[in-house]
């Protein structure tokens, strides 16, 4: 149970209903958007195994008001791009905090995520993946592609995969570690493309991030992009 004397524990709510813990949910995080110069793509922020800070998928996944759902879950952040979808990161075990204005998930050990290069594919537009039990989840989405009928599937998805899913995506990222996938020195490694902005200062921005906001309008104004100064 977790401590109400706790502040990373204090979203908690007991009356909230939790999902079976152990499971893995599929992040779907958006490529750089290049006419933008303020766009960072900041989160998630590997360095300290922390997701959700900059409110970026608050209105689904992390919903602040269903955020004890996600409790126990692991996150299999998945990155789209011109080799298709890739599945940079497998978390442990995430901790969900409240922020108020966001939820963040938190996870140890912190660890940078695979390139977005040599990181398993989850789907391509030929068709491939390195976990086939996937294609099954999206053979009857009617979109123009794979690719297309992933994203439909598992743009704005909270539940976990099925067991078996789960076990092969886990059991193929970790190959991927063991034999030699490069893992990313930065965070611009893991997308597909560097974004306008480089985030030179990370812990800068993590920080800046969980500050209360100077105005009251509740806004998260920094989103994806440059931070307010």
């Amino acid at each position: 149970m977790a401590r109400r004397n706790d502040p990373r524990h204090r979203w908690r709510n007991e009356s909230e209903p939790e999902m079976t813990s152990g499971g893995v949910i599929l992040v779907m995080l958006r490529q750089p958007q290049l006419d933008d110069p303020n766009e960072m793509r900041t989160d998630p922020f590997w360095e300290f195994g922390s997701f959700g800070c900059t409110g970026c998928h608050r209105k689904n996944l992390m919903n602040p008001k269903r955020l004890g759902e996600l409790n126990g879950m692991r996150f299999g952040f998945v990155q789209n791009g011109e080799m298709g979808v890739k599945l940079v990161h497998v978390t442990p075990p995430i901790t969900m905090s409240n922020h108020d204005r966001f939820g963040e998930a938190r996870w140890t050990p912190s660890e940078m995520p695979l390139t977005y290069r040599e990181a398993p594919t989850l789907v391509n537009n030929f068709g491939f993946s390195d976990a086939p039990a996937l294609l099954g989840m999206i053979s009857d989405v009617k979109r123009s592609s794979p690719v297309a009928q992933f994203s439909s599937k598992f743009r704005s998805r909270r539940s976990p995969l099925p067991t078996s899913v789960s076990k092969q995506l886990i059991k193929v990222y970790e190959a991927f570690k063991r034999k030699g996938a490069q893992i990313a020195k930065s965070y611009v490694d893991a997308l597909p493309c560097p974004p306008p902005l480089v985030d030179r200062n990370r812990k800068a921005t993590y920080k800046r991030l969980l500050s209360p906001p100077l105005s009251t309008s509740g806004r998260i104004g920094t989103r994806c992009r440059r931070p307010p100064r």
